[in-house]
């Protein structure tokens, strides 16, 4: 089978009565691949489903209904994910109670990605212990939200670049710093003057609204289900940390805040704590209105 970055798939219940111990399941197709920092959209359909719930590794994948009677969720390969087989398991239960399960396979492929070769004056790269303390409570923080997935879905139909601006760095990039590797860029760097309009690529909450040594002023948004997206090195904000907002909604001004050398907007996605490419998530959602 051909890898792709991003690899849709399916999953269909059959529509039959099954004798104990059968597993009432077709997949379609039986196995997918999937570059690393790519994302898999996996559906369930059929039967009497009243709710489905998917796990890789101990983590749950939420579903969510859809029109038609459907179930869907959005599965991210983080960008280091180890190549290889990764098992997921899908479980559905029916409105009676009756539970069914499945375990399905993915291929991680590895990806290669740029590297970049730099060289900085040492006081730009030395860190002094209070900052590199500081450094570690704000990826504390950062960290925590990933761990937490939203139980209702708040993003609805195709997803937005944040500004119009061309790649300026891409994802995934890994940058080696005076001959030490560091690292690789978990989003992507937009070309953005300052001052230009920042917006939210979909319906969402703002869940962090602070400033970073590195990413200088930065919004994180909740779309729910686990999905997050970031913008970091803003000038301004235009929003309020919890408030609500909406695809479109101007939310900040790019900027050159942070640990940075000039102004662009860096945008990111975490989905179930995966770093993936946000140019996957334009396209794993283009197909829904």
């Amino acid at each position: 089978m051909k890898a792709v970055g991003l690899f849709a798939f399916s999953l269909y219940l059959l529509a039959r009565a099954s004798v104990a111990g059968e597993a009432p399941w077709t997949t379609s197709p039986e196995s997918a691949e999937v570059f690393q920092g790519g994302i898999v959209e996996i559906r369930v359909s059929g039967g009497d489903m009243a709710g489905v719930k998917g796990f890789l590794r101990n983590q749950e994948i939420p579903f969510f209904f859809e029109e038609g009677g459907s179930y869907a969720a959005l599965l991210g390969v983080d960008l280091e994910e180890r190549p290889g087989p990764v098992g997921i398991t899908i479980k559905s239960w029916s409105k009676g109670g009756d539970w069914k399960e499945k375990l399905i396979n993915l291929r991680v492929t590895e990806k290669v990605f740029p590297q970049e070769n730099i060289s900085v004056p040492a006081s730009f790269d030395r860190i002094d212990e209070v900052t590199r303390k500081r450094i570690e409570r704000e990826q504390a923080q950062l960290g925590r939200l990933w761990t937490i997935s939203s139980p209702r879905r708040l993003w609805q139909g195709r997803f937005l670049t944040p500004v119009s601006g061309g790649i300026s760095s891409p994802f995934g990039l890994r940058r080696i710093i005076n001959g030490s590797p560091r690292s690789p860029h978990g989003g992507v760097d937009l070309k953005a003057p300052l001052g230009t309009e920042i917006v939210a690529a979909n319906h969402g909450q703002v869940v962090l609204r602070d400033e970073f040594f590195f990413s200088g002023k930065s919004i994180v948004l909740d779309h729910g289900g686990g999905l997050y997206t970031m913008y970091f090195h803003l000038a301004d904000f235009h929003v309020e940390k919890d408030s609500q907002v909406r695809k479109g909604d101007l939310i900040g001004l790019a900027g050159m805040t942070g640990r940075v050398t000039g102004p662009h907007l860096h945008w990111g996605v975490r989905l179930n704590g995966a770093r993936v490419n946000p140019f996957d998530l334009l396209e794993a959602v283009g197909n829904r209105q």
